[in-house]
């Protein structure tokens, strides 16, 4: 099943959230509390706040990355 192209703004910005905040929330609970017993735990619950804190970041950054970069590359190439 493909998903239609104008989603896509919204796709992007779930996985990067998933992604990005799968990552950092695991440096973070690292540098924090290292590897404890019940790391995972922990790690898992810092995960899901978060992902739902960076959803909306990402998606308006996402707008504005375009933006940015519309004005600093050639598109006559």
């Amino acid at each position: 099943m493909k998903i239609s192209k104008k989603f896509e703004p919204y796709i992007f910005t779930i996985c990067m959230a998933f992604l990005m905040g799968f990552i950092m929330s695991f440096a973070t609970t690292i540098m924090h509390y290292g590897f404890v017993e019940d790391f995972f735990s922990i790690w898992m619950k810092a995960w899901l706040l978060v992902f739902f804190i960076a959803l909306l970041p990402i998606f308006y950054f996402r707008k504005l990355t375009i933006f940015i970069i519309s004005k600093i590359i050639n598109s006559n190439n």
